[in-house]
């Protein structure tokens, strides 16, 4: 008898869709034929053998694949072996949430041999491609295009992937699924004193004012301070400076008291504070501590609300958790300097790239909902 094995493998006829893609991931919908026989059983049989075309047990491994979404990595300098960057979340991550606020990763096994290649071939194609039915061919449905700023770049040869928490729409009537990056909770160590800006509102400004330079469409105005304020006011203008025009007025109202009342984020804000006092000018980017740190002011935030009435509980779970490399220490750097020495935290930028200052450090923000309230 096989020994057996401690995570699950992709079957030989997995059919996978690509869903979306960040910096460093793909990730791809999982589908599995119903009575597809266990890898590791299919195993045991020699070539001249009966293979069974459904095993007893079946329905109860496939069960490690629902509600499972398949992340892979990127080939690239800043991403690790997917199972050692597991075995680092397990260490580093995991501990710091209970378990039903983060998304949930396990290792599974790539099969068949040469998955990779093919989606890669597949990625290729459809870049290359700008007929809509070259795309319906392949498995690569949910955009027409692949976008601009991630092409180029590919899934990196792995002998596994990461089977996530699936935190899309489940279809359901009345739920609704709202997806966002809180960032820098707390202000950058790095940061000037009486700084007008927050980390996050500064970068913003600083892009804003390039974009503005050359016509493109600007960064939405919202202060992730607002996020983890204890002012209703505040919670409300950030909900709706996030949210809207895209969701409904109650779902922004509803996220809004959800906002009052988690402490995901609270204890999220804590986490970044404390395990950075330095900032990435002269904190050691090697520390583990400054590397997860990092990891919290760029993971996702996920949040499923059921149908009003269902007596069902909010979730709410962080996502892309995947420790940072301390190779991007220059890449960290080149952005926190400009935002010092150009004035973009202490609200001095230059006249002609002059941003609105509407974050919650900023004395004018304040003045400005005075007037907004007395007039």
């Amino acid at each position: 008898m096989m020994a057996v094995r401690d995570h699950p493998t992709l079957p030989d006829n997995v059919t996978l869709s690509y869903l979306a893609e960040g910096a460093a991931n793909i990730v791809y919908r999982i589908h599995i034929p119903p009575g597809t026989p266990q890898p590791s059983v299919l195993e045991e049989y020699g070539d001249d053998e009966p293979q069974p075309t459904e095993i007893d047990s079946a329905p109860i491994w496939l069960r490690q694949f629902e509600n499972k979404l398949l992340r892979l990595r990127k080939d690239l300098p800043t991403t690790s072996p997917c199972a050692a960057g597991h075995d680092t979340w397990l260490r580093l991550i995991a501990p710091l949430f209970p378990a039903d606020q983060i998304v949930h990763q396990s290792l599974v096994e790539l099969r068949p041999p040469g998955i990779i290649t093919k989606l890669n071939e597949e990625l290729r194609s459809w870049e290359q491609s700008s007929e809509r039915s070259t795309i319906k061919k392949s498995h690569l449905r949910s955009l027409d295009l692949r976008p601009t700023q991630r092409q180029g770049i590919y899934l990196a040869e792995d002998d596994h992937g990461l089977l996530v928490t699936d935190m899309t729409s489940s279809g359901e009537s009345g739920e609704e699924i709202i997806e966002f990056k809180p960032k820098w909770l707390c202000q950058s160590p790095s940061a000037p004193a009486n700084s007008k800006r927050c980390r996050q509102c500064a970068r913003a400004a600083r892009t804003n004012a390039r974009r503005a330079r050359t016509g493109e469409h600007l960064m939405p105005l919202l202060c992730p301070l607002d996020l983890v304020s204890k002012s209703p006011s505040d919670l409300e203008l950030v909900s709706s400076r996030l949210l809207a025009p895209d969701k409904d007025p109650a779902i922004i109202r509803r996220f809004a008291r959800w906002l009052e009342t988690n402490t995901l984020l609270q204890q999220l804000r804590t986490y970044q504070e404390m395990l950075d006092q330095k900032g990435v000018l002269v904190g050691d980017v090697d520390d583990e501590n400054f590397l997860v740190a990092m990891t919290l002011r760029d993971c996702t935030v996920f949040v499923r609300f059921p149908p009003e009435g269902s007596g069902r509980e909010i979730e709410a779970r962080l996502g892309d958790l995947d420790v940072k490399s301390s190779r991007k220490k220059d890449y960290w750097r080149s952005i926190e300097l400009p935002l010092i020495e150009e004035g973009w935290y202490a609200g001095t930028e230059n006249k002609e790239d002059r941003q609105p200052l509407i974050c919650r450090l900023s004395p004018e923000r304040w003045n400005k909902r005075r007037e907004e309230k007395d007039s």
